[in-house]
Formats: structure tokens, sequence, C-alpha cells
């Protein structure tokens, strides 16, 4: 579904870093002036011709939004499309505490997300439903708070053992941080076949690094991954559906000795594991990563 955000600039910040992220990963598709204004054009034009190819009009009402004129004329190009609030086309949110506007108070008016504390999660599961976007699996605030934690973790050097339980959408999570946050982090599953062999997933976490050298074959492949590591500041790498390590071939003890080191003693990798089990679970007693350094984030699904 198209969505269409209406927002002052003061609140562009909450808008852009917890409202939208909410409803791209819950799958809904986004219409927002930083992605479409360009220089040498109107600004009106280009406010309405995106706002014409949405399906839900999002407005984020504060004090700042109500004395803006252009936000004004977004809402009511919003309003005029459903003046009854009777077909659910404007979903007005409430951020920061104000009065509602006057187009609100008639007889009927319409119910709002009431937002100005984001942490309760019944206002979020009612707006993203309204916008086809309820499909995070989890609620919005505890997905929020996952994708902070990992990021602040991961932005000091800290590896990260994310477990996801029930239906929670981890890889929606996982490439909204790459894609806002962690540019150079590099996301490898194990449910790839590319990582079937230990050399075969070095290989493949170098080629997602932007690193083009081959890697030969065990027992010689460790340090050819190790030797490209140490030319580098610091390498960032998920690796998804850890579970699954337990299968893949020459994933031994001397691969896990290396990892250990690469991140505790050389501090030249940073690792984000995803698994369904708590990576100490997953592990032997005296296992070479048992004692390593990882802090622990959940995030449990809904249902």
């Amino acid at each position: 579904m198209h969505v269409f955000i209406s927002y002052s600039h003061q609140q562009s910040d909450w808008v852009c870093q917890r409202l939208v992220p909410c409803l791209e990963a819950g799958g809904a598709k986004v219409l927002i002036d930083k992605d479409r204004f360009q220089i040498g054009r109107a600004v009106v034009g280009q406010m309405d011709a995106p706002q014409d190819s949405a399906e839900r009009h999002l407005l984020v009402l504060s004090p700042e939004y109500l004395a803006s004129d252009y936000c004004q004329h977004e809402m009511k190009r919003a309003i005029k499309l459903d003046p009854k609030f009777d077909q659910s086309l404007v979903l007005p949110v409430r951020r920061v505490d104000c009065a509602l506007p006057k187009a609100f108070t008639g007889w009927s008016p319409p119910l709002y997300a009431n937002l100005i504390d984001d942490r309760q999660p019944e206002p979020w599961n009612a707006l993203l439903r309204e916008c086809g976007a309820n499909d995070l699996g989890t609620d919005a605030p505890a997905w929020l708070e996952a994708r902070d934690e990992i990021v602040e973790l991961i932005g000091r050097g800290q590896s990260v053992n994310l477990v996801t339980q029930g239906d929670v959408k981890w890889r929606g999570l996982l490439n909204h941080i790459q894609g806002i946050y962690i540019k150079d982090l590099a996301i490898v599953s194990l449910h790839d076949s590319k990582t079937l062999t230990r050399q075969l997933l070095l290989s493949l976490i170098l080629n997602k690094l932007g690193e083009s050298i081959t890697i030969r074959q065990e027992p010689y492949d460790l340090a050819d991954f190790q030797t490209v590591l140490e030319k580098r500041s610091i390498s960032r790498v998920a690796l998804t559906c850890f579970d699954m390590v337990t299968n893949k071939i020459g994933y031994d003890v001397n691969f896990f000795a290396a990892l250990r080191y690469m991140c505790m003693d050389m501090r030249k990798l940073t690792l984000l594991i995803q698994s369904h089990t708590a990576f100490g679970a997953l592990l032997p007693r005296d296992h070479p990563l048992s004692d390593m350094d990882i802090k622990t984030v959940e995030l449990r699904g809904s249902r």
C-alpha cells in the first residue's frame, strides 16, 4: 500500500528514524518529501504529484504542522478525498500535544493514533494495520528498541547475538540497519549454498565486504582471510541463520578460534549473529567461542 506522509520538518527525525522504518519494514511503500523534491521545480507541484498516487494519507499533527502553509495544503487535499472520514483514507497521528484541526471536530471526528508516547504498542498496531504495514511480526516499540540497541553496540565494536523467536521479521530489521546505519555491514546467511564449506563462507564474506581476493583451500583459507582483515580498519559481518552452524563442513575448532582471535584480540572483526537459539546454547562447553564477549539482544514475535 502507498502511504503519503505529511509532516512538519520539526518532526523529521521522528518521522524518518522511527515512523518510516516501521512502515517500510511492515510492507508499506512510503511517499515522503525527502525522497522526491528536485531543485529547479515548483515546490507545490512536487508536493501534489506523489500525494495523488497515495492510497493512505498519514498526517503527523503538531503545533508546527498546524502553523505551516505547506502542511495545511497537504492536509486539505487529503481531507478532500475523504471529507466524512468514512473510508480510512486520512490517518491522523498526534505526535505532539496540540489542538485538533477544525476539520476534525465535526459531528463524527476521526480517530487518531496517539503517539505522543511512542513506546506504547497499541497505537502503533492500529496505525500500521491501516497502512497495510502490520507485517513486522512484533510490536513496533520492541522492533525499534532492538534496532537501537544493535546499532549502538555494533557502533562501538561490540559483537551481538540477535536472538529471534516466533514470527518476527528480523530480515527487514537487518536490511534496515544495513541501509541506514551500518552501510558497510556484510550480511551472510548460513542458508546460502555458498556457505556449505569454510572456504566458501570466507570467500563470500570477503566478497560482501567488497574485497576481490581468492581464498585458498583449507587449511590456508583462515590465514588468507586474516591477512585481508588485518589491512582493513574494521569489518562488520552479520551471520544469519546461525542455528545451522553445526551442519557445515569445516566449521571446526580452528575456524571458531580464528573468529574469536579476530574479534577479541585483533579487534578487526565485529559480528552480528542472528539465531533462534541463544548463541551460548548452540556451542558445546569449552568451545573456542563460548567465552567470547558477545551481547544478547532478544526480539520475540507477537504470535
